[in-house]
């Protein structure tokens, strides 16, 4: 089989989509350090350039997620990667058992149907037993690692509805299971880490952020370079409201990973929900949209109705915002059940908005769908807050 050139040392595979110049969709893989680089290897990629570009990969997870596929897949030759491309784009927009069983018989259907066909003739011409029973394994070995496989995909999927509802016992349950079997297949080292990193989200707010980022340091799972753990653990002190805390360690990230775009809009995020709405408002206005994963419009969305928010006369106008960004995080909790945190704290600035522009029954309404997640992860003063003007604007 031949394989692709080797891709320069250190740099991960970035996934895209386009359109190519006959307007039909393509997708695939480049070698980049940053989104910015990502992009410009798109467009050499072919003339005229590809149109209509969608990375679907941050950059803070492109190194992990690249070591995780190379450690379950092996080499890959350019026709393998380009399905590797369809297939995580197909799990992204359609997840769930039913896809991954699709692309499993899809991507092994030669194998499939040559060894029914072998089973048939040897019951048909009444070979050994053992060599039919040997045949019929051998046929089935691509559902039998499907199985194997997919118990983790369930593991990592209990575990991040356990840490969206608070379920402490369940998330240290299952962060202790993944770590074991991480201890036995290297592609299970990053859910891992991220289950560790959530855990340390709720020991954060129960014994202060340096006690969790202790424990984290000393985590067999942790990554050894220093900017990969940086790029996990700095949204740690929101889990204490400590927004100083965590615009100080995602500047020192930024300044590791200069024009990494995920990093700015979090900031920008950051700033807004602080008040610093000049120094947001400068953040999201250089951002560049299609660096951003697909989800990136939503967290615009947020900021700008964070910023708004903080001017009295603009209430309705951050309203709008905060209500497109919830629909859009409501659609993407549908697809990743990881993003519920992040849908349930945006809520919330909805409902306020609601709230402060003479809504208050539709605020009550849309809070009430969430709190049993924001009372995790929303930040308690802010939660004080919305729920006392809630209550005075009855």
């Amino acid at each position: 089989m031949t394989t692709t050139p080797p891709p320069p040392p250190g740099q991960p595979r970035w996934l895209y989509q386009a359109q190519d110049a006959q307007g039909r969709p393509t997708e695939g893989f480049v070698h980049a350090q940053t989104a910015e680089e990502a992009l410009q290897a798109i467009e050499a990629l072919q003339q005229p350039p590809l149109t209509q570009v969608q990375l679907h990969t941050s950059g803070l997870y492109a190194r992990a997620l690249t070591e995780m596929a190379d450690d379950v897949l092996g080499p890959l030759d350019v026709k393998a990667l380009r399905q590797l491309a369809r297939d995580q784009i197909e799990a992204q927009q359609n997840p769930g058992l039913w896809t991954t069983l699709r692309q499993l018989l899809r991507n092994n259907r030669t194998w499939l149907l040559v060894g029914a066909a072998l089973v048939a003739l040897a019951v048909w011409r009444q070979w050994s037993p053992w060599v039919q029973a040997i045949l019929v394994a051998a046929t089935l070995a691509p559902l039998a690692v499907f199985a194997y496989m997919h118990q983790f995909q369930r593991m990592y999927q209990q575990m991040l509805h356990a840490h969206a509802t608070g379920d402490l016992p369940r998330l240290d349950v299952l962060a202790q299971r993944l770590a074991r079997a991480a201890e036995r297949h290297a592609f299970l080292r990053q859910p891992a880490w991220d289950a560790a990193v959530r855990m340390a989200w709720f020991e954060a707010r129960a014994e202060g952020v340096d006690a969790a980022l202790l424990r984290l340091r000393i985590h067999p799972m942790r990554p050894a370079d220093e900017g990969e753990f940086l790029a996990r653990i700095y949204t740690l002190p929101l889990a204490t409201g400590d927004h100083a805390g965590f615009t100080a360690r995602l500047r020192e990230l930024m300044a590791q990973r200069p024009g990494e775009p995920t990093l700015q809009l979090d900031l920008a995020l950051g700033e807004a929900r602080a008040g610093h709405t000049d120094e947001a408002q400068r953040l999201v206005d250089t951002l560049q949209p299609a660096m951003l994963p697909p989800h990136g419009q939503a967290f615009i969305d947020w900021v700008r109705g964070m910023i708004a928010l903080r001017d009295p006369a603009r209430t309705g106008e951050a309203a709008s915002h905060l209500g497109k960004a919830c629909e859009q995080f409501l659609g993407l909790v549908r697809k990743a059940p990881g993003a519920w945190p992040s849908l349930a704290v945006c809520t919330c600035d909805y409902a306020l908005a609601l709230a402060w522009s003479g809504r208050a029954e539709m605020g009550r309404t849309v809070f009430a769908s969430v709190q049993p997640v924001a009372r995790h992860h929303a930040e308690p003063e802010r939660l004080a807050l919305l729920e006392r003007e809630l209550r005075l604007r009855g």
